[in-house]
């Protein structure tokens, strides 16, 4: 077990963590025997077991691995209890952290599903070929994901649902939709 504010072990598997994938962020403590509290980035995510590992960024920028002990849901949390995190102190000290895992442990995507993290910065152009700009985050509001795409110039709002995707082509990294009447007003 790794105590909490130490910096990783040395093994190979876990020190070159590659390309992190963001699940959720440690909003607070749970109790006061170190079990923190994940706001989960979708709810009804499985990339995360207890055995496994996990990365926390630290608001400062620093990154530890750590294995879960124990996982559960809790209301619209999980709450995790982390290897070498004991103490509700331990566990204090890590709110504001943001929780990842490479993507080799992503569960596999189920046919025409997308992560999200993958539809960041791809380019958005209208069927009749006006640039809207790229997506510089995502909204999940419950009935449908929605893509917030930035220019220069404005923000739109692009559901990601098939009246308006036209295609989405991740490996070029480009979104296709269809302006549908008030898509684009405003």
């Amino acid at each position: 077990m790794r105590p909490a504010g130490r910096t990783p072990s040395a093994d190979p598997a876990i020190s070159e963590p590659g390309e992190l994938f963001e699940l959720g962020r440690i909003v607070n403590r749970h109790g006061i025997q170190g079990e923190v509290r994940l706001l989960p980035h979708c709810a009804d995510s499985d990339a995360l077991a207890a055995g496994s590992n996990l990365w926390l960024r630290r608001p400062d920028g620093a990154l530890q691995c750590y294995r879960i002990a124990a996982l559960r849901p809790h209301k619209r949390f999980f709450l995790l209890q982390l290897e070498g995190v004991t103490t509700a102190n331990d566990a204090e000290a890590l709110i504001g952290s943001t929780v990842a895992v490479p993507r080799a442990q992503l569960p596999p995507l189920a046919p025409e599903a997308v992560y999200h993290i993958d539809l960041i910065g791809c380019a958005v152009r209208t069927t009749t070929g006006e640039e809207l700009g790229t997506v510089a985050e995502m909204i999940v509001t419950g009935s449908n994901d929605v893509c917030v795409v930035r220019s220069a110039t404005r923000e739109c709002l692009i559901p990601l649902i098939a009246d308006v995707i036209d295609r989405l082509d991740v490996p070029a990294r480009m979104i296709v939709v269809r302006p549908v009447p008030g898509l684009l007003d405003g």
